[in-house]
């Protein structure tokens, strides 16, 4: 491939080699361009996948990140998106939830600045 630089990985077994696998193909990393070699000792597995120079730092993440990891990441990547593609639904939604705080003061204690009667004291 021309003008290509290599990012790598190393697993202990085949099953996390895997998983780094489905994770850079889910990400949109051409499955041609994955290779999976095996250790020489039997005991685990190199990664290696060939990709433009401005992607590696986003395949060694995916290679190196855990399963759970990757899915939070991702969930709160769809939500960041979200947030950025409909800005009035979060604004919608920041307003909702002062209302609510606001809701939940006490009226007594909103409208005097005083404790509700029955934690004062008695003398």
């Amino acid at each position: 491939m021309p003008n290509t630089s290599i990012a790598t990985g190393s697993f202990s077994s085949r099953s996390e080699a895997n998983q780094a696998v489905q994770r850079l193909v889910s990400a949109g990393f051409a499955r041609n361009s994955i290779e999976l070699h095996r250790h020489d000792d039997d005991e685990g597995y190199d990664l290696e996948i060939h990709t433009r120079q401005e992607n590696v730092r986003r395949a060694e993440r995916l290679i190196h990140d855990s399963a759970p990891l990757y899915v939070v990441r991702e969930t709160a990547s769809g939500v960041v998106q979200t947030a950025k593609s409909y800005p009035f639904v979060l604004l919608g939604a920041g307003v909702l939830a002062g209302f609510l705080i606001y809701s939940l003061i006490p009226k007594e204690a909103a409208s005097t600045g005083h404790s509700h009667p029955r934690n004062r004291r008695r003398r």
